[in-house]
């Protein structure tokens, strides 16, 4: 008997740019995809670029890429054409959603945030990137406890880290105060950066240590996020 489970939205996000959070999503996106092969899943593309659904063409079906661009010109319409297909596709079980987003102002990501019941927050120890992701953090964990939920959970993901990096004391003590989870870490992204032509997803980097990492931060977000194991510790 296959289980059934609530449907579940992740959010890539942080108002940082050039932090990996399209990356991220469309190889995230493909990984659980073929691990959960029992569930439905659709990608939102709400980063005006759209890199990640124009991408992603190439490789999906077209009724699993959604494009609703969100951003300081999008909100009215965005937001509520976003929120609709959040809920409605989230009524029935065994579904998931992944959404990218851009970078910018906090208005209408926050919006979005409020939808979601995960949040990837991808970043380097650099502190360029790392003071606008405190920001965006804690404005999340603020909203959080303005409505008194624990949904969104937030994960952060130290990425583009270099192999011999072993020391995450200037990450773990900028967050040290909100409840947030330290995901393992993603190496730089030289494979993809380095493919010739084209992306051909999972199947091209298959063997290789970025594969290992992201399936190892895959692997932890069904047993933690899709299984609802962090709703039980968090008392959702």
């Amino acid at each position: 008997m296959t289980l059934s489970l609530p449907g579940r939205s992740i959010f890539f996000g942080n108002i940082k740019g050039g932090v990996g959070k399209s990356t991220l999503c469309m190889f995230m996106y493909e990984m659980l995809r073929e691990k959960l092969s029992n569930y439905k899943t659709l990608l939102i593309d709400t980063d005006p670029q759209l890199t990640s659904s124009t991408v992603l063409r190439n490789t999906l079906p077209p009724e699993e890429i959604r494009q609703i661009p969100t951003g300081d010109r999008f909100d009215g319409v965005g937001i509520s054409s976003l929120d609709g297909l959040i809920k409605n596709t989230l009524i029935d079980e065994n579904n998931i959603i992944c959404i990218d987003s851009g970078a910018g102002q906090l208005g209408s990501m926050m919006q979005i945030v409020k939808l979601t019941d995960v949040i990837i927050v991808p970043s380097s120890l650099s502190w360029t990137d790392l003071r606008p992701t405190l920001e965006f953090i804690h404005s999340i964990d603020e909203l959080k406890q303005d409505f008194g939920v624990s949904n969104p959970h937030i994960i952060v993901v130290p990425n583009r880290i270099s192999p011999q990096q072993r020391d995450y004391s200037i990450l773990n003590d900028f967050v040290k105060d909100i409840n947030v989870i330290i995901s393992p870490p993603i190496s730089d992204y030289a494979i993809v950066r380095n493919k010739s032509h084209g992306y051909k997803g999972i199947s091209d980097i298959n063997g290789s240590k970025f594969y290992e990492e992201l399936e190892r931060l895959a692997n932890f977000l069904i047993s933690h996020v899709i299984n609802g194991e962090l709703d039980r510790i968090y008392g959702t």
